[in-house]
């Protein structure tokens, strides 16, 4: 009876564990994971949130560690701009516009510029960053800096 409970326990154990790192590892491939990328050139290996909100809303135009920091937004109205906007810049489309206007008429500043393929311009361009959905990467063409989990 011991033995029988004892292996009981045993099975489940391992039942438990591997459900964790299948779920684990479902979690971390998720194609509709956001990845923060950014050009290979780029000394930074990580990126906050608040950071990045700073990149992308032209409050800091350079990386920490030196260097012109170029954010490039997703076309907008897509699927992926409205989210990365939402959780990143915590902004309606219309408080976004209405942020851009402001920042145009006080200070001269323009909107990071919109690409269709952003994984292509951040590989072409010294400096940039942008957001792409985790089955859009390919490895080696930029690095990630950040991922944002699908919800």
């Amino acid at each position: 009876m011991r033995k029988i409970l004892i292996k009981t326990i045993f099975y489940a154990a391992i039942g438990v564990i591997f459900t964790t790192f299948a779920a684990q590892d479902a979690l971390a491939d998720n194609p509709q994971d956001i990845l923060i990328v950014a050009h290979n050139s780029v000394p930074q290996k990580s990126i906050t949130i608040a950071e990045l909100r700073d990149l992308f809303l032209k409050k800091r135009t350079n990386w920490q560690s030196g260097g012109k920091a170029q954010p490039l937004h997703v076309r907008a109205g897509t699927p992926l701009r409205d989210r990365f906007r939402q959780v990143v810049l915590g902004l309606s489309a219309r408080e976004e516009a209405r942020y851009w206007q402001d920042q145009r008429i006080r200070h001269g500043k323009t909107e990071p510029v919109e690409f269709s393929n952003p994984l292509k311009a951040v590989y072409k361009l010294r400096g940039a960053l942008s957001y792409i959905y985790r089955s859009d990467f390919k490895e080696g063409v930029a690095k990630i800096l950040l991922v944002i989990p699908a919800n």
